[in-house]
């Protein structure tokens, strides 16, 4: 392999950069001469204003609002909108306002099983805030498992009766403790159609306590049938019968219920009530209830209900057992 050639520059003459230097120097005095005197029948150069500093950056370029903070860059100091305050559906029911906040659904499956004779009721209900303080819904009677007594299910068969009642409510929250609420239940066959009137009420005394109550407190007919029942499809079709042979059926009732709600944990609630009711408005026929209810709330749209109680006390074929569960979106 041959070794690399090592470059060597060329000695420069010294001649020839003397002859250079001479050259340069004649060159600068023919130049210097040539510039005018301006003390000699020259006019003095005027230069131009320096411009305006451009507003912005050093550079000169024009600033971006947009443009992102370098370093330690102050932000910018002027008005700004405040934060969106986020807030929820509280977990604890004792916290609850009575109506839905705006734009919030519920839906609510519920189920009541008396055990004798045999009945077990399916309904229905939703509701939707249109505000926070105004409130529809709507209620269904699914229908119910029962021995409707008719020829042709057999004197010892239960079976499922379709509902045939729907409901529509609204309410209105007139102060943070009460709600009015008028309901307008009807009955498809035959036609039949009422109203109940109430003024629902949530009434915190402790941190955990709260009195509830009065939902429905009074209700009547509307024509000359029955006022169905949302809660029991084998109570209508019973009314319903009556009506077919002229039987004199009840215009209505008058009621009275209140109780208390524990807030035994954020997420559980325990409550009672009892009330006495005054069927076809008449002490004659009133009929002292009483409910038990507990209530989880494994999340915060999510509701599960268990309830027992009696409808009249005097009565155990009105006791029952009772679950729901409740969904918000």
């Amino acid at each position: 392999m041959r070794p690399r050639p090592v470059y060597r520059p060329r000695m420069v003459r010294t001649g020839y950069l003397a002859a250079l230097s001479a050259t340069l120097l004649v060159s600068s005095a023919a130049i210097a001469t040539a510039q005018p005197d301006p003390g000699v029948g020259g006019s003095e150069v005027e230069l131009d204003e320096d411009p305006a500093p451009a507003t912005g950056d050093e550079t000169g370029g024009e600033e971006d609002p947009d443009a992102p903070l370098i370093g330690d860059a102050p932000a910018a100091t002027g008005p700004t909108a405040p934060a969106q305050k986020k807030t929820g559906y509280p977990i604890a029911e004792v916290e609850r306002p009575i109506t839905l906040p705006d734009f919030t659904s519920e839906v609510r499956l519920d189920l009541r099983l008396f055990p004798d004779p045999l009945d077990a009721e399916f309904g229905l209900r939703a509701r939707y805030g249109i505000t926070r303080q105004a409130q529809i819904g709507v209620r269904y009677s699914i229908g119910g498992f029962y021995e409707d007594g008719k020829p042709n299910a057999g004197d010892d068969k239960a079976t499922f009766n379709t509902g045939k009642s729907v409901a529509l409510e609204f309410q209105f929250l007139v102060q943070d403790w009460i709600a009015p609420r008028v309901t307008v239940p009807m009955y498809v066959d035959p036609f039949a159609i009422g109203m109940t009137l109430g003024g629902q009420m949530k009434f915190k005394i402790l941190d955990k306590l709260a009195l509830v109550g009065f939902e429905d407190v009074v209700g009547f007919r509307l024509n000359e049938k029955f006022l169905p029942d949302l809660d029991s499809e084998r109570y209508n079709e019973g009314a319903a019968d009556a009506v077919a042979i002229n039987e004199i059926t009840s215009k209505g009732f008058l009621r009275f219920d209140g109780g208390v709600v524990y807030q035994a944990k954020p997420n559980l609630a325990v409550g009672g009530r009892f009330g006495v009711t005054f069927n076809d408005f008449s002490d004659n026929d009133a009929a002292t209830s009483l409910r038990l209810q507990v209530q989880h709330t494994p999340k915060s749209m999510i509701d599960v209900i268990g309830q027992l109680g009696w409808l009249a006390l005097d009565d155990n074929n009105t006791f029952h057992i009772g679950a729901a569960l409740a969904v918000r979106i």
